[in-house]
């Protein structure tokens, strides 16, 4: 097994450790120089092994198999967060490997879960280096959910469509580059743009960048414990929306529309529809359900519908910005947010969610039961994005389902086992499964934050972030001795 993914493994980390150089940039513009020499040493020890890694394996060019590439899924999910919290040890900021793995692993995951309770007095040299490990997680999910996932078959993954095209032999490393490329120039170009606009809008530049990070990732790392309407201003919340909305759709559609000018993309594409259509729509409600509270029933028009967009986009991308007022938000509120989670983004996005063309996928389902009681002996194949649904992949996705509610319930109960009431347990297994740990304010108000975990709960929390982006079947897959065996 490591045999043949062993090279991809070692080229990630090699990528990896060079990345660890660009926080020292960061240290010496913040005069920060006692910083320099452990992300340096952080550097060369994660280029060395990556280079061991590299070296020893071959690239094997064949088409690579199903155990393969779930055996690299669950094993690139794991290790790259043991190096990417090196640097927090080194630093002296997290001392413990517990919380080192915590924040990175919650930054490369984007779900936005921090033990820095006090994000103004970190140094900002370590503010950088979360933010960017959680930059470099998004074009990852990108990149893997173009190139690899489809291949995977599990969850209807099927159902993915995008613009790149794949070659049926290309290996691992072939893959990932070919779809490497185009989406770092897309993912570069929205994130530079996002962040010129925020700086426009009067946010600093270090504000404005870490912030634009965490909104094409949908990962929801700040510099401030609390990004509210009030935070920096309304036309930042404004600005966020449309970027918060493209890392949570189909990136490929933007590069085949921004290179080659193909509008009707975006026409044919029903899960963009969707996800436009169920931010609109909990907006509005969320704004019928504010309009009527205590906290900001007696503020203007223009800012109930900011906090109401803002907080809608926000949750259905998964990105976990927290809305103004988060901590006294009316259960309405709350419950929709949660229900946005669930959702989640478009596949080949960076959000997390059980995905809205799943969902689509079942209630064509459910419209096809009830018209075989009207017609029982018709026959009518499931069509979604003029993609014939399969049996096979109907039982895919209701598997995946059962997993995700049993998951729910499973963690839920493990969280109260440690010691927390039921709705903190749910709000916390809701936040981090669904990759939006910094919206835990609001789904889990009586939450008193992530520092004062236990280390059995932060590795729980971890576990859970990981499998999110594992969408969990994977990691049952990869644990199973007779899918190994076959």
């Amino acid at each position: 097994m490591i045999i043949k993914i062993g090279h991809i493994i070692g080229y990630i980390l090699i990528f990896l450790g060079i990345s660890e150089l660009i926080p020292i940039l960061a240290s010496l513009n913040f005069d920060e120089y006692y910083l320099i020499l452990p992300f340096l040493i952080c550097s060369l020890l994660t280029i060395f092994i990556g280079l061991g890694f590299y070296f020893a394996f071959p690239d094997r060019q064949e088409k690579p198999n199903r155990y393969d590439i779930i055996s690299f899924l669950v094993i690139s999910w794991i290790i790259i967060p043991i190096f990417g919290s090196i640097p927090f040890m080194v630093s002296g900021e997290l001392t413990k490997f517990t919380d080192a793995y915590f924040e990175a692993t919650s930054a490369f995951t984007t779900s936005g879960s921090t033990l820095l309770a006090n994000s103004s007095l970190a140094p900002k040299t370590l503010l950088f280096w979360r933010a960017l490990l959680q930059w470099f997680g998004g074009i990852y999910i990108f990149v893997l959910a173009v190139s690899i996932v489809p291949l995977s078959a599990i969850g209807g993954a099927e159902l993915y469509r995008g613009a790149f095209p794949h070659g049926e032999r290309e290996g691992f490393l072939s893959r990932i580059k070919a779809a490497l490329k185009p989406l770092s120039l897309i993912y570069v170009g929205f994130t530079l743009l996002c962040l010129i606009l925020l700086r426009l809008s009067g946010l600093s530049f270090f504000d404005a960048m870490v912030t634009s990070m965490a909104s094409l990732s949908s990962g929801g790392f700040t510099n401030h414990s609390n990004f509210g309407v009030n935070s920096f201003n309304n036309i930042s919340e404004f600005i966020l929306v449309p970027f918060m909305l493209i890392g949570a759709t189909n990136l490929t559609y933007h590069w085949l529309f921004l290179t080659r000018g193909k509008f009707k993309v975006y026409k044919n594409d029903r899960e963009l529809k969707y996800l436009i259509s169920l931010v609109l729509i909990s907006a509005l409600i969320i704004f019928v359900i504010i309009s009527g509270s205590e906290g900001l029933g007696n503020a203007s028009i223009l800012k109930k519908v900011g906090v109401s967009i803002f907080t809608a986009a926000s949750a259905m991308s998964t990105t976990g910005f927290l809305p103004d007022g988060a901590n006294s938000m009316p259960l309405g509120v709350v419950i929709i947010c949660a229900i946005l989670l669930c959702f989640g983004g478009s596949m080949g996005s960076s959000a997390g969610g059980f995905k809205i063309i799943r969902f689509r996928v079942l209630f064509r389902q459910a419209v096809n039961e009830i018209s075989r009681l009207a017609y029982p002996h018709g026959v009518v194949p499931m069509r979604v994005n003029d993609f014939i649904v399969s049996s096979s992949i109907l039982v895919s996705i209701w598997t995946l389902l059962f997993l995700y509610l049993s998951s729910i319930g499973l963690f839920s109960i493990l969280y109260g086992m440690l010691g927390y009431d039921m709705e903190v347990s749910i709000g916390l297994t809701f936040a981090n499964l669904f990759s939006a740990g910094s919206m835990t304010g609001l789904i889990a108000q009586d939450f008193l934050g992530y520092g004062g975990m236990s280390y059995a709960a932060k590795w729980l929390t971890s576990g859970i972030m990981i499998l999110g982006r594992l969408e969990i079947i994977a990691l049952l897959i990869f644990l199973s001795p007779s899918y190994r065996k076959k």
